[in-house]
């Protein structure tokens, strides 16, 4: 009873607008509630086409953002491809040890019998003979020497700390084109293991292919694929019903972080190739990642979302607790300036 007396007492001698100074008004927070639920829409609709995308067409791949990585972290970006630089394909003794280790794969996923394991080793023999004379070809012995040397260069200036600019523009503009070069070299050996896999699954029986398909190993391109698709949903479907709101929305701003750092627009860098009109250092995805650390910092899914049903309650104890420790602390205040004025008239 006491305590209520002193935070009556408190709220009478606070200014009026004291404990509306920070508050938002109706607008602005069904503003705020707004550009949450479109964020997360967006989020949503992204991560749902990815997923069609292996229904309708080619599935969804990362990998061309980070092959086309050429921000400060681009080498990390890269990194998450296997083989990024197609060097095990055009190297014929690595190529044959991946052609080995895919049959060995399998032999063991079909349960393959003494017969099959003979054919399996036919096969491989034709294709370390392709590989052999493919990589001796007069045709394409020179194009893989060019390749190899532009992309070692390359190289050594991207990893250059006292680079100069001109030198690392010329260096990511030199990549556009050993990425073209790479295509081109690469499409017949990514389809000689297409077809070598193919014939070694046909060996297989009617009885071990019903049980299943082959897979190969997951890489750290697959993980980020998924973690993509399925990330994008639920981050957006979070924003969306307003729930676990400041979790989603930093798990977005970070995504968007990485999205912004692997084309960053700033001077010195290429232009992203698919980025819709021109940037100067801000692009739609950095004014994006700020909307959504905005949404991590206010409170908007207590207004209008599930976050107020399951965590209303202890926010609003926390508020109240707050509130009761800062109207006592005023009350104290109060109560010694009058003490000391007592003190001085007497």
């Amino acid at each position: 009873m006491l305590t209520a007396t002193r935070q009556q007492q408190s709220e009478r001698r606070r200014p009026l607008n004291a404990a509306r100074r920070f508050q938002i008004g109706f607008l602005g927070a069904t503003f705020l509630v707004l550009l949450r639920i479109a964020i997360g829409w967006h989020f949503l609709y992204e991560g749902l086409d990815k997923v069609q995308s292996g229904v309708h067409g080619k599935p969804f791949s990362a990998e061309i953002y980070l092959r086309n990585a050429n921000g400060p972290f681009a080498p990390y970006f890269r990194g998450m491809l296997p083989d990024p630089n197609s060097l095990e394909m055009l190297d014929p003794e690595r190529l044959k040890k991946s052609w080995a280790d895919m049959a060995a794969r399998i032999e063991t996923f079909y349960g393959f019998d003494e017969g099959q394991r003979a054919k399996v080793k036919d096969l491989l023999a034709k294709a370390d003979l392709w590989a052999d004379y493919w990589s001796h070809n007069p045709t394409n012995a020179p194009d893989v020497a060019k390749y190899l040397h532009d992309l070692r260069a390359a190289m050594l200036v991207e990893r250059d700390p006292n680079a100069m600019s001109f030198e690392l523009e010329r260096a990511y503009e030199a990549r556009r084109a050993l990425e073209a070069d790479r295509k081109k070299l690469t499409e017949p050996i990514v389809a000689q293991t297409e077809a070598l896999k193919g014939a070694i699954e046909e060996l297989a029986s009617p009885e071990r292919k019903a049980k299943g398909e082959y897979r190969p190993p997951t890489t750290p391109l697959d993980v980020a694929n998924v973690l993509t698709m399925y990330g994008l949903i639920a981050m957006g479907a979070c924003l969306i019903l307003g729930f676990l709101t400041p979790f989603a929305a930093l798990c977005a701003a970070t995504f968007l972080a990485m999205i912004y750092l692997s084309m960053p627009p700033w001077p010195g860098l290429p232009d992203n190739p698919k980025v819709e009109g021109h940037y100067f250092i801000v692009s739609k995805n950095l004014i994006e990642l700020i909307a959504c650390l905005l949404i991590a910092a206010t409170p908007s899914a207590h207004w209008v979302g599930l976050d107020a049903l399951f965590f209303g309650a202890r926010r609003r104890r926390r508020l109240a607790r707050r509130e009761g420790l800062a109207g006592d602390d005023e009350y104290a205040d109060d109560l010694d300036a009058r003490k000391a004025a007592v003190a001085t008239r007497s």
